[in-house]
């Protein structure tokens, strides 16, 4: 017996209708039709078809409040009588202590790094120095890479000459 919920398998196309009033999004995969609903996450609901097993839909509750709330979610790293602290903006309890600013800093790019999340830097007098993101930086720089490496090559087959 196969347990796999298939998604796309037999979807041709993907629709949405977002309801500005309600601050819904309703994602149809192929043809809308109906499912049984499946609370996947907080305000995430899957349409699941029970005959053909199939997810036929996503429904996303909130989704005007979601983005804002990710777009403002900020790390900042600011002088603190005891060093320097790590504090997340949408989050004001969760605060990590460091002894030197560079030590707060490497921390906060890695935990921003891996949540796509933007590091807010304050200088000594707390006033912000610099704003940084260190997964777009990182992505820019892979692609930059990746487009040298490329014209690089197109260079070296250019050179070669053809016996």
């Amino acid at each position: 017996m196969d347990t796999r919920v298939k998604i796309l398998e037999d979807s041709t196309s993907i629709t949405g209708f977002y309801d500005k009033e309600a601050d819904v999004l309703y994602i149809s995969l192929g043809e809308p039709r109906e499912g049984v609903a499946v609370d996947i996450s907080d305000g995430a609901i899957a349409r699941y078809h029970e005959d053909s097993e199939t997810i036929v839909g996503i429904t996303l509750i909130g989704l005007r409040q979601r983005v804002l709330k990710e777009l403002n979610h900020k790390l900042h790293v600011a002088p603190h009588p005891n060093g320097w602290a790590v504090n997340e903006a949408s989050v004001e309890s969760v605060e990590r202590l460091f002894p030197t600013q560079e030590a707060a800093l490497k921390y906060a790019v890695g935990a921003a790094k891996a949540q796509w999340l933007e590091v807010v830097i304050y200088g000594e007098n707390g006033e912000i120095q610099k704003v940084i993101n260190p997964g777009i930086d990182a992505l820019l720089q892979r692609r930059s890479q990746r487009r040298n490496s490329v014209a690089d090559q197109l260079e070296c087959l250019k050179n070669v000459e053809v016996s």
